[in-house]
């Protein structure tokens, strides 16, 4: 217990209150087949749905934080962690520490269950809460967004160096193979599992391509997502560093405005660390939302300082991730 709340794990019959809350919060169309997909058809599942919940005194659930089960690949092998995602306090239940204490829930609840440690993409606030608990900051993530026809009117230079062919489950996993045993930037792990999940989204349709520029050969991951009017919104899902080129994404986006279909909104999101800030800025996108990037140890990460460490490798080095805009969820 704690000031009169207790803090627990989901149960399905929170399912109402849960959908209701971030519909009132976070989503304007969430439902329950987004949260089947998201927290129960995950490949990487701890064997229940890992939200925690915290409970009023009249047995009603008030806050809500979920824990994504996910791993990170590195050079020396899989990490297991959870990133925190979908969280919200009804407001009468607010500034009483209840995001505090899921979060020490959590670590005390999953130490020894097989995550190392969590990552999260936050807004302001909740970043604030999560360094009370002993989450260390690291830097800022953006969503960066544009008109698709605004996108799609000026002609990028060098778009003529880049080929494009659409590609199916079985070549997009191996062209990640193929970078991945060959990086040495910490990043989601992609098994065709994960694969086949992640772009199985229940509002999103999904297209892979293989892309070529010079000798460089790489993939780009595209979704559409549907507005009331017809038109679908873009999203830049996921790429191989290499091909974050402002010409490599204009004429992805060609190629997908051939399907016919009218493009309302481009959206990526991105580290601020990383190439995708010059890339947007080059192609028109501007800055919309921006979320601060913080890590928790769990269990088997060392910390020293502010610092996480599995083994040598310091995991809140920004600088050493491929983050994409499908890994911040």
């Amino acid at each position: 217990m704690f000031g009169g709340y207790r803090i627990r794990w989901f149960k399905e019959s929170d399912l109402e209150s849960y959908i209701s809350g971030l519909n009132a919060n976070l989503y304007e169309c969430y439902d329950e087949a987004r949260f089947r997909w998201k927290m129960v058809e995950t490949p990487f599942s701890l064997g229940f749905v890992s939200i925690a919940v915290a409970e009023s005194q009249e047995g009603e659930p008030v806050a809500f934080n979920s824990f994504m089960p996910l791993q990170v690949r590195t050079r020396e092998g899989i990490i297991p962690m959870v990133q925190g995602c979908d969280g919200f306090v009804h407001p009468a239940h607010r500034r009483m520490g209840l995001f505090q204490q899921t979060l020490r829930f959590m670590v005390r609840e999953l130490a020894g269950m097989g995550p190392e440690f969590l990552m999260g993409f936050n807004f302001g606030g909740s970043a604030g809460a999560a360094q009370k608990v002993g989450s260390t900051v690291t830097c800022d993530a953006r969503v960066w967004e544009a008109k698709a026809e605004d996108v799609l009117a000026p002609a990028i230079p060098r778009e003529e160096n880049v080929s494009v062919r659409r590609i199916g489950f079985a070549e997009l996993y191996r062209l990640y193979e193929r970078w991945a045993s060959s990086t040495d930037l910490l990043h989601y792990y992609r098994t065709p599992e994960y694969l086949r999940w992640r772009y199985s989204h229940p509002l999103r349709r999904s297209s892979f391509y293989e892309v070529g520029v010079g000798d460089e050969v790489g993939y780009v991951t595209v979704s559409l997502e549907g507005n009331p009017d017809g038109s679908r919104d873009v999203f830049f899902e996921d790429y191989t560093p290499s091909m974050v080129k402002p010409e490599v994404l204009a004429v992805v986006l060609r190629e997908v405005a051939r399907g016919g279909e009218p493009l309302a909104t481009v959206h990526a999101t991105g580290l601020n660390v990383s190439s995708l800030p010059s890339a947007a800025s080059v192609l028109g996108l501007v800055p919309d939302a921006t979320y601060t990037l913080i890590m928790n140890a769990i269990s088997g990460v060392e910390t020293h300082g502010n610092k996480l460490f599995k083994g040598k490798t310091e995991l809140t080095r920004v600088e050493s991730w491929h983050i994409a805009s499908s890994d911040v969820f």
